[in-house]
């Protein structure tokens, strides 16, 4: 079966194809029929589908990170594309390419190997050596270069954790250089850790939360490696094993971004702004970079930041001679489709 991708979807076209199943409602119609709504993915994109015939019997066909096979029809709902689903079924390992389904970021090396560089520049031998004992884990190294940064909101991709970590230290390190009151051992090296949890937390070839992951979430997990590591070191001072740990604890930043604690000291206020100013970028951009094919001046609503985003970017412009008048509408109405929420609610952990 050739497979077909998301992101070459044509209103009206049959679909024929495999895709990894993201999302899934059983849900009713105001009639009380069931019917299911669902989210399938592959390494492009993903898009919304509605299974209306059989629903109960399909809803047990196939569970969340599941790959499937789906036909269908490529519809067109509120000006966005959607997918009317007839019928999916569980898919043989055997009919798909693992590499069509999950994004994957190619250099990881290269982004291990700047990590590696901004660890082996740390000074105090005592963070030096706790950043040995988690570099030389290999099983742990082998989940972090997988790893993803998040199930769809930020770097949602094999390798995004990876890359989100290391803009996260060049940034964390860029702050200590203009504020040299920062200890930037203590920066660099909680920038390192700081997401460390999600190796555990998300399963990077279902793009889906594990049971550990779901119970105890990444900040409780990656404070947990912490911990194992440090008591693992005869003697480790207190004090530093306090503002490390708390760097882990209050990198959400906020109460309401399930921290458990704010952040109060310089090293870790600089690594949540840090966090935070990467992560949301690399969510713009993808929004962006998805969005923009479909010659949209605006994105779909965005529910978990409360606003729609405007993706056209300079190359996208008209020159003055091919809009003369210079009346084209930018600003949208923050009302209109507020419903086409694109994040699911549990994006708000991907953080």
């Amino acid at each position: 079966m050739d497979k077909k991708f998301i992101s070459d979807f044509k209103v009206n076209e049959k679909i024929d194809s495999v895709f990894i199943l993201r999302k899934k409602n059983l849900k009713l119609t105001k009639y009380d029929k069931p019917y299911l709504e669902m989210t399938i993915a592959d390494k492009t994109g993903k898009i919304e589908g509605r299974l209306w015939d059989n629903a109960e019997k399909f809803n047990e066909a196939a569970s969340t990170g599941d790959f499937i096979n789906v036909q269908g029809t490529v519809d067109k709902f509120r000006e966005e594309k959607q997918l009317k689903v007839d019928s999916i079924s569980k898919a043989d390992e055997r009919s798909f390419q693992y590499e069509d389904m999950v994004r994957v970021v190619e250099d990881r090396e290269k982004f291990y190997s700047l990590i590696l560089g901004y660890l082996s520049n740390i000074k105090n031998p005592w963070i030096s050596a706790l950043a040995e004992s988690f570099t030389s884990d290999e099983k742990l190294m082998r989940l972090f270069k997988d790893g993803i940064g998040g199930k769809s909101w930020h770097n949602a991709y094999i390798g995004g954790l990876m890359e989100h970590t290391y803009e996260v230290m060049y940034i964390s390190g860029q702050m200590c250089d203009l504020c040299v009151e920062a200890d930037k051992d203590i920066a660099l090296f909680g920038a390192f850790v700081h997401d460390m949890g999600k190796v555990h937390e998300l399963d990077a070839k279902k793009l889906e939360y594990t049971v550990e992951g779901g119970l105890l979430g990444h900040i409780t997990i990656g404070y947990r490696i912490l911990t194992e590591k440090i008591g693992d070191i005869k003697d480790f001072p207190h004090d530093l094993r306090l503002r490390l740990e708390h760097i882990i604890l209050s990198h959400h930043g906020e109460y309401e971004q399930q921290s458990p604690v704010l952040p109060k000291t310089l090293e870790a206020t600089i690594i949540y702004h840090a966090d935070e100013l990467v992560s949301q970028t690399n969510a713009i951009k993808e929004i962006q970079n998805r969005e923009r094919a479909e010659g949209k001046l605006w994105s779909n609503y965005v529910s978990i930041k409360n606003r729609k985003y405007f993706i056209k970017t300079p190359e996208d412009e008209p020159s003055k001679e091919s809009d003369p008048e210079g009346v084209e509408e930018i600003f949208p109405d923050e009302n209109e489709n507020i419903a086409e929420d694109i994040q699911e609610p549990d994006d708000l952990f991907d953080m």
